[in-house]
């Protein structure tokens, strides 16, 4: 089987915190068109709904998906905000579509290093 692509490991480097994230896109990239609310969408991602919120702004920030707010309901869609990000996206859910356990271990392992390097800076600033 082909490795996955770099531009795709790139992306999720660049883009994707958690699995949770890639559920997310995952989930709103299967119908493009629809509007979830953040409670229902959490119970879909089989999260908890008190991290939605912190999900959807992160990815909105990266320009990922659209959130609104309606009264005090939160919502989101599939909505990357440059051609170049939807072609990244369109790459990363084909490829997470095909070989789910591969980008799973990807996002774990990026978010581990990421984990080691925090750890490491409280390590050398004790040693200093």
């Amino acid at each position: 089987m082909d490795p996955i692509p770099e531009e795709v490991k790139r992306f999720v480097e660049a883009n994707i915190d958690s699995v949770d994230q890639l559920e997310i896109l995952r989930i709103l990239g299967e119908n493009p068109e629809k509007e979830w609310n953040a409670v229902a969408l959490a119970r879909e991602v089989q999260t908890q709904a008190q991290t939605i919120g912190t999900h959807l702004a992160a990815l909105q920030g990266r320009g990922l998906l659209v959130v609104m707010t309606r009264g005090t309901d939160l919502f989101c869609r599939y909505g990357a905000g440059t051609p170049e990000l939807e072609n990244r996206m369109k790459q990363l859910l084909q490829v997470y579509r095909e070989r789910p356990v591969t980008m799973i271990n990807l996002v774990y392992a990026r978010a581990k290093e990421t984990l080691k390097t925090f750890a490491e800076a409280f390590r050398l600033k004790k040693e200093s």
